[in-house]
């Protein structure tokens, strides 16, 4: 088990950006439940690691229950744990049997401290100043990306801020760079 997450791996793929690093399965799925996973069902929270665990061996215990996709494991530049970190398995329903057994095979391997949960990791974004009417932008929103839910409000006549909210921030932040890409069909007020 322990190779399977050591770099280079030819079951994972491991890289880091920005704060988080990542191992995620290399294997392809079907497009349903790569779309489920993506929109991060299933997903866990951990949270309490000690800041001098590596990624590797949570994604090690979390093997132990069943086939990870991805582990988010947030890091600080020095490369140390910030304390928490997001898994998923390829089967999102082994996320109950995960939160029973997780907490026992932590204490197991003295990493008492560590908590599992389920996610609440929404994240929501932001369009400002755009003439469109909501039913413009929800159109040209989902043909764009995908997205939980719409909230529009008119500033003053004419003019509309929109708050997208997603299931997960890894959705907002997939959303985020393909709306960039896309902006103007917004409008370019100033």
């Amino acid at each position: 088990v322990e190779a399977l997450f050591e770099h280079p791996s030819k079951w994972y793929e491991s890289y880091q950006e920005n704060g988080t690093k990542y191992f995620k399965r290399r294997r392809k799925l079907e497009e349903q439940l790569q779309q489920q996973l993506n929109a991060c069902a299933g997903e866990i929270f951990l949270c309490g690691i000690p800041a001098d665990t590596r990624a590797e061996k949570i994604a090690q215990v979390a093997s132990l229950v069943g086939e990870v996709y991805i582990l988010r494991f947030k890091v600080h530049f020095s490369g140390a744990s910030r304390g928490f970190a997001y898994l998923q398995y390829i089967d999102p329903n082994l996320m109950t049997l995960a939160l029973k057994k997780l907490p026992l095979l932590f204490r197991q391997l003295q990493l008492p401290t560590i908590k599992v949960c389920e996610s609440r990791n929404t994240s929501k974004l932001l369009l400002c100043k755009t003439d469109m009417s909501p039913l413009m932008v929800f159109e040209t929103l989902k043909k764009i990306i995908n997205f939980n839910k719409l909230v529009g409000h008119e500033i003053y006549p004419g003019c509309f801020e929109y708050q997208i909210v997603f299931k997960c921030n890894e959705e907002a932040v997939h959303a985020r760079r393909e709306l960039l890409k896309s902006i103007l069909k917004f409008g370019h007020k100033t």
